[in-house]
């Protein structure tokens, strides 16, 4: 990955993250003061915020370490090309992803067990449930498209 694209890269996730976090932190910040309620508490679309504005944060300091000492920039890029610390790096990512499928299994069960009450009813329920099931048959189908595309080049 050359130092143009890992530049532009960061602007991209700094620009979107930042976007989506103030349009998430002005939503709920209006919806609360006119007393709107498109959820049950707007203070959640204001927590939300901090996620997307988190990225952002730290997509500029990438930035703004890359512009102060370019020669760090030759770091980054070994970490990025580097097949043994991309293969390493996944592996991080797909056993960090498995973690977080089950802390979701179990949130889900026990929101399920704790608020029967609120099964079918609730938006956290739902939100829940798509997430938990989103993330499983995104798993497949990636794997999927994977396994097609090693196939097509193992066979060329």
């Amino acid at each position: 990955m050359s130092g143009e694209k890992i530049v532009k890269e960061a602007k991209v996730t700094m620009s979107v993250s930042l976007i989506v976090g103030l349009v998430l932190l002005l939503v709920g910040l209006v919806f609360r003061q006119l007393d709107i309620t498109l959820i049950s508490n707007n203070k959640a679309l204001i927590a939300l915020s901090l996620l997307p504005l988190s990225l952002a944060f730290v997509s500029f300091l990438k930035l703004l370490r890359i512009k102060k000492s370019p020669q760090k920039m030759r770091s980054i890029i070994i970490k990025e090309s580097d097949e043994r610390l991309v293969t390493l790096n996944n592996e991080a990512d797909a056993k960090t992803f498995k973690l977080l499928q089950g802390v979701l299994f179990l949130t889900y069960f026990g929101y399920t067990f704790i608020f029967p009450h609120e099964i079918f009813e609730s938006a956290g329920w739902w939100i829940l449930l798509i997430l938990l099931l989103g993330s499983m048959i995104l798993q497949g189908i990636y794997r999927h498209l994977l396994c097609e595309n090693n196939s097509k080049h193992g066979m060329n």
